[in-house]
């Protein structure tokens, strides 16, 4: 965590320096999220020795969807005890709570704490998150949006099914699919060099991260207390809960830590774009990304060592 923390800091110094600017970090975003990333979930597969077999897959990917539904209901009923929140700021709230950064981020720290097995776990958890996100995330940021004509359910399906077929999400099936055949390539070319094209994204990605952070005024960010409690709740409380709650039911450690550690991401940076889009509240979307970003260095440690 200290060289994530590095790394992260680095982002900062090069924004600083002009080195990068925004105009750079979405091109890089685009670059990680669509190409490296991508490479880096089909490497985990390609390039594993010991892959689990078909039935500890659908178990990680059963376990993470219950595991999606908690934090759902958890995430809708919380916001709803804060006082005087506009629909708009409960909906942002409510994302928030629900859902982390469990590829851009949670990828790289899964393989820093766990190694390199447990991207692949990560991988198949990352499978629910798309699926709600793009669903039950949606919902909960429309909430304060103006009201218009919504179309029909045929084409709100059309539409969420386009928007889950993205790089990741693909890569994610692919690397599915290869698991689930035994299919790997370790020492290969096509391993090699899928796995030389993923390992940019743990410094790409926290540079990302640095750079964004450099932009942010602390002030501004820091001086609101609800965040804070919805921080606590997405890096502590919830996965803190999911541990506790589903400990009795899972006898494989790795997959208990990757659902924990994975719960306790900092916020996902889609939520501001997703806010962006449908008239959310950007600007508490934006307070927690950025608390949350600042406090997982520290509690990302902890859960390492609870899960342990």
């Amino acid at each position: 965590m200290i060289e994530l923390t590095l790394l992260a800091a680095a982002g900062v110094i090069a924004r600083k320096l002009d080195f990068m600017n925004s105009a750079f970090d979405t091109m890089l975003s685009r670059l990680v999220m669509n190409f490296s990333l991508p490479a880096l979930m089909i490497s985990s597969v390609l390039n594993n020795t010991g892959l689990p077999d078909f039935a500890t897959i659908m178990r990680i990917l059963g376990f993470s969807m219950l595991a999606y539904v908690l934090m759902m209901v958890v995430s809708y009923l919380v916001p709803r005890l804060y006082p005087n929140l506009e629909p708009a700021t409960r909906g942002a709230h409510s994302f928030m709570m629900g859902f982390g950064n469990t590829s851009f981020v949670g990828l790289p720290i899964l393989n820093a704490i766990f190694g390199p097995a447990a991207v692949f776990y990560g991988v198949i958890n990352n499978i629910p998150f798309n699926i709600f996100a793009f669903t039950c995330g949606e919902a909960m940021i429309k909430q304060g949006g103006a009201p218009k004509a919504g179309p029909s359910l045929k084409r709100r399906v059309k539409k969420v099914l386009r928007n889950l077929m993205n790089p990741a999400m693909i890569a994610c099936i692919v690397a599915l699919v290869l698991a689930s055949l035994g299919i790997t390539d370790n020492g290969g070319l096509v391993g090699n060099t899928l796995n030389y094209i993923g390992q940019m994204t743990v410094p790409a990605s926290m540079l990302i991260i640095g750079s964004t952070l450099a932009t942010m005024s602390p002030k501004e960010m820091l001086s609101h207390a609800k965040p804070y409690v919805t921080s606590v709740m997405r890096l502590l409380v919830i996965p803190v809960a999911l541990f506790f709650a589903m400990r009795p039911f899972i006898d494989d450690p790795l997959i208990l830590g990757v659902i924990v550690v994975g719960a306790g991401m900092p916020v996902a940076s889609m939520g501001t774009m997703m806010a962006l889009m449908y008239d959310g509240d950007v600007k508490a979307m934006s307070q927690g990304t950025f608390i949350t970003t600042v406090l997982a260095l520290a509690t990302i440690p902890l859960l390492a060592v609870l899960v342990s």
